[in-house]
């Protein structure tokens, strides 16, 4: 080899794989990229804007109090269904078990402001001061997002006077962010039930066009948002990479969402409450 000549080796098949089967954006050495924590803020609105029609159907068919007059659980919430929702159709096909037909959204079926449409099959059972209610949705939707699946909510008194309700469920998830599948285990704790406003600990896998991400949620969920107002959530990427992000409410529209685990350092945005999303 000739005096000063720099002998440069090719790159071996091995790494070349490595770099093709890379998933889109990910850093193998490093922590997530711009483009995957903006894909982990997106998804939180879309799980948000699905977990809120869902806490919404949840409020209206277990509209009771723990402890009090819980016989004829059902009969109960049928009335409050007929009467606060009377573009509704409600039947029962036995004595613990309803389902209600929401119509199309041609029908402008709505309760609280918010619309509804599709069937929910309900079966309700009192044990002692614990209510088990299984949810079954077929096309339920308000517009944006449409669930198909199953929970099942099991409410009960709170360790400090409130009250709680566990909730396991399973649904496909078709809105405008895509397609998703969703499986979640968490607990809801109501210091004011009926109010739209509760804590929320648990688990949720979120299986999407992307893959599948994991997140364990500690947070402040109002309904009327499509993000927690407060609290954090730790990401398991489809990349491998673990992101967490942290919610804070910063006017009555507007909560803002730091995220941490970027190769180049934390990045925040901001969410509507309708759930549009910018980089701060």
């Amino acid at each position: 080899m000739a005096s000063g000549m720099t002998h440069r080796t090719a790159p071996s098949l091995s790494l070349l794989l490595v770099a093709a089967l890379a998933p889109a954006g990910c850093d193998l050495a490093g922590g997530a990229s711009f483009t995957e924590m903006r894909m982990a803020v997106d998804e939180s609105v879309a799980t948000g804007e699905a977990s809120g029609l869902e806490d919404g159907l949840v409020e209206i068919t277990t509209d009771f109090s723990i402890g009090e007059g819980l016989v004829d659980v059902a009969g109960r919430i049928r009335a409050l269904v007929e009467s606060q929702i009377p573009c509704s159709t409600v039947e029962a096909t036995d004595a613990d078990t309803l389902v209600i037909d929401f119509g199309t959204l041609d029908d402008s079926c709505t309760y609280n402001g918010r619309t509804y449409a599709g069937i929910v099959t309900l079966h309700y059972e009192v044990q002692g001061e614990t209510v088990v209610v299984e949810h079954s949705y077929d096309g339920i939707t308000n517009g944006r997002v449409t669930l198909d699946g199953d929970a099942t909510v099991t409410w009960s008194r709170g360790p400090d006077g409130g009250v709680q309700r566990h909730i396991v469920s399973a649904f496909d998830h078709h809105g405008k962010r895509g397609d998703f599948h969703s499986e979640a285990d968490r607990t809801q704790t109501f210091r004011d039930p009926g109010s739209g406003v509760f804590t929320v600990e648990g688990t949720r896998l979120w299986q999407g066009p992307r893959g599948d991400t994991h997140a364990q949620w500690e947070a402040t969920i109002d309904v009327d948002f499509a993000v927690p107002i407060d609290g954090s959530a730790v990401i398991d990427t489809p990349s491998g990479h673990e992101l967490t992000l942290g919610f804070e409410q910063i006017d009555e529209d507007t909560v803002e969402v730091t995220v941490t685990g970027g190769r180049r350092g934390d990045r925040v945005f901001r969410v509507t409450s309708s759930g549009a999303v910018e980089e701060d």
